[in-house]
């Protein structure tokens, strides 16, 4: 059954106004089979160059590989020391973090700890990333007998996100949601099918949503409107696309984004000329609003002295790391008033010639050119508007002056 992705107010843009800052990291992934199949990090790497970003990447991932075995392989920690890397990815085997809290506590989390130290005696700048993956199909009929939570896949699930936070806490790194992503979408839209027949390993629908979340987590930008479809139906992979941006920039701190490490984009709301920006993130922060100010402040109020267009850079850093986000906002146009960011959520974006709006069938939308210029009125007919006869360019989008996203019309 396919359901629509909720209108939840969220904290990065869907669109590519914040995607104009490139990146380029450095990523080794340390996993299994649950990696290597379908070449995930080739995944990531291909939607990363979708958008002008730079994945550079190594990995060692043999079937089956648990924590314990990467802490002691000697080709996992050669690797680790190679280099210094932005993110080293672990990986569990797909079960030992679902089993029982006090067997992964005794004997999984310390190996995770281990390879973890590994990684800072490399470089003490380098992330730690754990890749939480998904329960299986129908739960954990191995384990079932001694360990009933694992029965079902909801309850394999649950275990799963446990472990891989406790993973994350206990060496302050960070967790790639992907099970949570998988969790999502199977309750957005049962028809697509996210494992293969062993009812386990990823299909590619699988894993190219575990790369959405990957490069949403590790790139700190919305991955909403990426052109690499890797095969899949622009319609699939749209889906997939919002399904990983929702996962990740719901809960940014459940997976210690902006409190671990610094995390640069942010979310404002304003009122005719007067906005309050906040950002998500503690640690150094720098902001430029467009038009000659700046501020130092993690939540500046900043007032504009004239209805434009304005480009809005933050900074946020660290001994290790500086991250940057750029948004552009139409302050001061009085006929979108009053509104909060990025509540109106759309996709695809770039869009062609349509655009869909989730839940919004038999409303109106207006849109505005980057200028403020009107440029009509526009009726929701199942989710969907038709933008073919805009010209190629740069758009506002508004629903009852109280929500307001920008788009790219190709």
């Amino acid at each position: 059954m396919r359901l629509s992705i909720p209108l939840i107010t969220l904290f990065l843009s869907s669109s590519l106004f914040s995607q104009n800052v490139s990146k380029k990291l450095s990523v080794l992934f340390l996993g299994n089979s649950y990696t290597y199949v379908n070449n995930l990090p080739q995944l990531l790497h291909d939607l990363a160059l979708a958008n002008n970003d730079t994945l550079l990447f190594d990995s060692n991932t043999p079937g089956g590989y648990t924590l314990q075995n990467h802490s002691v392989d000697a080709a996992s920690i050669a690797k680790i020391n190679s280099q210094k890397w932005d993110h080293v990815i672990l990986q569990a085997q797909s079960q030992e973090p679902s089993i029982d809290p006090s067997t992964v506590t005794a004997q999984t989390t310390p190996y995770a700890i281990q390879l973890h130290n590994l990684v800072k005696n490399n470089d003490s700048c380098t992330i730690t990333a754990f890749y939480e993956t998904w329960g299986r199909k129908y739960g954990d009929g191995m384990n079932c007998g001694t360990y009933t939570p694992v029965c079902t896949y909801a309850g394999m699930q649950d275990r799963l996100k446990q472990s891989y936070k406790l993973f994350a806490d206990s060496t302050k790194g960070i967790m790639v949601p992907a099970g949570e992503a998988f969790r999502l979408s199977r309750q957005l839209d049962s028809t697509i099918d996210l494992y293969q027949s062993d009812l386990s390993h990823p299909s590619l629908e699988g894993s190219y949503l575990t790369a959405c979340v990957f490069y949403e987590t590790l790139f700190h930008k919305s991955i909403v409107g990426n052109s690499y479809l890797a095969g899949l139906s622009s319609n699939v992979a749209g889906f997939l696309q919002q399904v990983a941006h929702t996962t990740v920039t719901d809960s940014l701190l459940s997976w210690n984004l902006g409190s671990n490490i610094p995390y640069a984009p942010f979310t404002f709301a304003g009122t005719n000329l007067q906005y309050q920006f906040n950002s998500l993130s503690g640690f150094t922060h720098y902001w430029e609003f467009g038009d000659g100010n700046s501020s130092t402040q993690s939540n500046p109020l900043h007032t504009y002295l004239s209805s434009q267009t304005y480009t809005i850079s933050h900074t946020v850093e660290n001994a290790c790391i500086k991250d940057s986000s750029v948004q552009v906002i139409l302050a001061g146009v009085s006929d979108i008033g009053t509104f909060q960011s990025h509540s109106l959520r759309l996709f695809p974006n770039p869009a062609k010639d349509f655009i869909t709006i989730p839940k919004m069938a038999g409303t109106t939308v207006r849109i505005y050119s980057t200028l403020g210029v009107f440029m009509g009125e526009f009726i929701i007919e199942q989710d969907k508007i038709n933008v073919a006869q805009l010209p190629s360019g740069c758009y506002f989008i508004t629903h009852n002056k109280a929500s307001t996203q920008k788009f790219i019309k190709e």
